[in-house]
């Protein structure tokens, strides 16, 4: 996925990118609540943008909602006070 494995090649990932950033910043900027409204705000700016649209075709329904497998190994060491 992402630029790399745009299904239009790399610049059209790229571009599909920028724009998707440009968008968000912008609404960000005016007060959209991105949390909620941030879809609207790309399928608007992929009304425009052929790139980003077919990001979103082919992405669109991707989640991230998945327990991380990854924990902590940091334990603090003592270290000698001067």
């Amino acid at each position: 996925g992402g630029t790399i494995g745009h299904p239009q090649g790399i610049q059209a990932g790229a571009v599909a990118n920028r724009v998707a950033l440009e968008a968000m910043v912008k609404a960000r900027n005016e007060g959209v609540d991105i949390k909620n409204e941030g879809p609207t705000v790309l399928q608007k700016a992929a009304q425009s943008c052929g790139p980003l649209k077919a990001a979103l075709e082919t992405w669109g329904d991707i989640s991230f909602n998945y327990q991380s497998t990854d924990s902590s190994d940091y334990v603090a060491t003592p270290s000698a006070a001067n």
